[in-house]
């Protein structure tokens, strides 16, 4: 049996829901750096490309980064000082010594730190990848004790940025498109529409019933949100959605058992900005698998590591969730979705193709590594779990149909959390973790 840990904790870090509050800066005084992180990107799917990765071997070349400004009179060389996705571990990542022409910040300069995993491509590059669901970026001191800057973010939209403006200041925006590297005094914050929260009513669908497709759609100039809809090949069908509430919602059906219906969202503004959904369906008479995230380690310290990890990808104790099959038949999780942002359901898919891999045996658990290096195989998703707490979930391949989720609060390293018994409602702290393999 696994020994327990922390029991009144774990009785508080299952929430049913996640903090929308706006996130925060802070500031350490004690430094006589004046530094700041002044942009950053937690969730770059295509947005802003590594010119140092050619995605022959590590990759896609979209990582994520962040952005340090020097507000001082003096350049300094951030040689020997640390950064961190995770204010309990200050010295996560040192930047080498010995590269002072790729290290220096003149004054009221920029440098862009790429968190990939990936630091043998250089000194700009740190040995963690950033979490899109939200967590801490931090400059340290090389005496790994002092905070030049610290930055408290919550859940990213993916391609925006998000930064000061002016420079340096404490007013933080979202921008349509970044500057790495440059000033965010000219960044725009005129921004399309986001669409999120997507769901269909009910879900399952049965034959013979009207479905409502509901969404939150945001933007402060919004003209039209449109749903297009059909079989495979052919979403010509069209309706409007109409503002009921807080939702957009649009009427479709009835539909036929076994029947799949495509559809996307379309949401345009006054400014004929436009934002276009996933492309997702239902199939009438659907029932989903029954299968559980059973386990997850989100600080992962130097518990396990990563087998497919050599160490020239970063550090190789990478972050990992179980998934827990109670049925009496196999289930391939290849086409199912994984996400730290329940507000977004299709982050990742997991990829078809390897079935010996993705499938897990009846009574079985499945080990997926959330470190973003997709390179590495089927198991490997676009995901890194924060240490200071966020969200994860299970979806199945319609996009909508959330077979399974949890939201936690912040994590002990190398202490992992959950189910026991195996599947059940019942959260625990192992101090023992057991990837792969049964809490009991």
């Amino acid at each position: 049996m696994k020994p327990l840990f922390l029991m009144a904790l774990a009785a508080l870090t299952i929430f049913t829901a996640c903090s929308t509050d706006e996130p925060t800066g802070e500031k350490n005084n004690e430094s006589e750096y004046q530094l700041l992180i002044n942009e950053f990107m937690a969730s770059n799917d295509a947005a802003v490309s590594d010119a140092e990765d050619n995605g022959s071997g590590d990759g896609s070349p979209y990582d994520d980064w962040f952005e340090i400004y020097n507000a001082g009179p003096d350049a300094v060389d951030i040689g020997g000082m640390y950064v961190t996705d995770n204010t309990d571990d200050l010295t996560m990542h040192q930047i080498p010594e010995g590269h002072a022409v790729q290290t220096t910040i003149q004054p009221g300069g920029f440098l862009v730190i790429w968190a990939d995993s990936e630091p043998d491509q250089g000194p700009l590059h740190a040995a963690f990848a950033l979490s899109g669901g939200g967590e801490s970026i931090a400059l340290v001191e090389a005496n790994g004790r002092i905070i030049i800057d610290s930055y408290q973010y919550t859940a990213q939209q993916t391609d925006f940025s998000f930064g000061r403006q002016p420079d340096g200041s404490d007013n933080w925006f979202a921008f349509a498109t970044s500057t790495p590297g440059a000033s965010n005094n000219g960044a725009s914050q005129n921004l399309p529409p986001v669409i999120s929260q997507i769901k269909i009513t009910p879900d399952p669908v049965d034959p013979g019933v009207t479905v409502t497709i509901s969404a939150l759609v945001k933007d402060s100039n919004l003209s039209t949100v449109a749903l297009n809809y059909g079989p495979a090949g052919d979403l010509s069908g069209q309706t409007a959605m109409t503002l009921t509430d807080t939702l957009y919602t649009a009427a479709i059906g009835p539909f036929a058992d076994g029947q799949v219906i495509f559809y996307l969202i379309t949401a345009t503004d006054s400014e004929a900005l436009q934002t276009l959904s996933d492309t997702l369906s239902f199939e009438v008479g659907y029932v989903p698998p029954v299968l559980k995230i059973n386990e997850f380690l989100a600080s992962n310290n130097s518990f396990n590591q990563d087998p497919e990890e050599d160490g020239s990808d970063g550090d190789p104790f990478d972050d990992w969730f179980e998934i827990y099959n109670p049925g009496s038949s196999a289930v391939d999780i290849a086409g199912m979705y994984v996400t730290d942002k329940l507000s977004s359901l299709t982050m990742w898919q997991i990829p078809a193709g390897d079935p010996s891999k993705t499938t897990i045996p009846p009574g079985g658990f499945l080990l997926i590594w959330a470190d973003k290096e997709m390179h590495q195989g089927a198991l490997h998703v676009d995901l890194k779990l924060s240490g200071s707490g966020e969200q994860l979930g299970l979806t199945a391949p319609n996009g909508t149909t959330v077979i399974d989720s949890l939201s936690f609060g912040p994590q002990t390293g190398d202490i992992s959390f959950g189910r026991q018994p195996d599947g059940s409602s019942n959260w625990m702290s192992f101090t023992t973790p057991t990837p792969g393999a049964t809490n009991n």
